[in-house]
């Protein structure tokens, strides 16, 4: 049997908080809305802009499209080289790939810019499947990008949010809650279990598949 290791992108492998939230005032400025309550901006980090800008800062779909163009035209040039891979994820995905798991990844974020990050910081050597919208897209299930991004007959999902852990669950795989990223731990609680560091993950791994 093979095992997978499917990962969310944002709080999960990369610390992207600075740029996405630096773009997301840039975009509701650029919009001409008020400034979104910087308490609230940590909610951007994970979910699709979207989803984002009509449900957390409660813009209209039209003023939402708005803000997505100009967001993304910064986050392109600017926004993205700000994000590093949290300390150990390196190491963490060396350990994996060694021991024979086959890796990928599935990200509410634009396709082009996963694959831009990936590349950018030498890690898109792990994944043998990376799952992600295109811009064309408004919103993304999270549960039919675990499904595409599962490239083994047993697979465990990790991520940082209450999206990453119910996505896991619709697709009918375990979830691997992280506590280092965005998602707030009391929202985490239906993870079938938590790693505080990326140091931890091989062996959680390891015990959600029963390997």
């Amino acid at each position: 049997m093979s095992y997978g290791v499917i990962f969310d992108i944002d709080g999960t492998l990369f610390d992207t908080g600075e740029g996405i939230k630096s773009c997301v005032r840039h975009a509701v400025k650029e919009v001409g809305m008020p400034p979104v309550d910087e308490a609230k901006l940590d909610l951007f980090i994970g979910p699709s802009l979207f989803h984002s800008f009509t449900v957390t800062a409660g813009f209209s779909e039209q003023t939402a499209e708005a803000a997505i163009e100009a967001y993304r035209k910064i986050y392109s040039q600017e926004g993205i080289f700000l994000s590093s891979p949290y300390c150990g994820v390196s190491e963490m995905l060396e350990l994996l790939a060694s021991e024979k798991y086959v890796l990928s990844v599935a990200s509410s974020k634009p396709l082009v810019m996963v694959e831009k990050l990936l590349e950018h910081s030498g890690l898109r050597k792990y994944f043998a499947r990376v799952c992600a919208p295109d811009y064309a897209r408004r919103g993304s299930d999270k549960a039919n990008l675990v499904r595409a991004a599962c490239a083994a007959e047993n697979s465990v999902m990790v991520g940082d949010t209450h999206f990453d852990i119910d996505g896991a669950h619709g697709a009918g795989i375990k979830a691997l809650g992280v506590t280092y990223g965005y998602g707030k731990v009391e929202t985490l609680f239906a993870a079938d279990a938590l790693a505080r560091s990326p140091k931890e993950i091989p062996a959680l791994v390891k015990k959600l598949l029963a390997i």
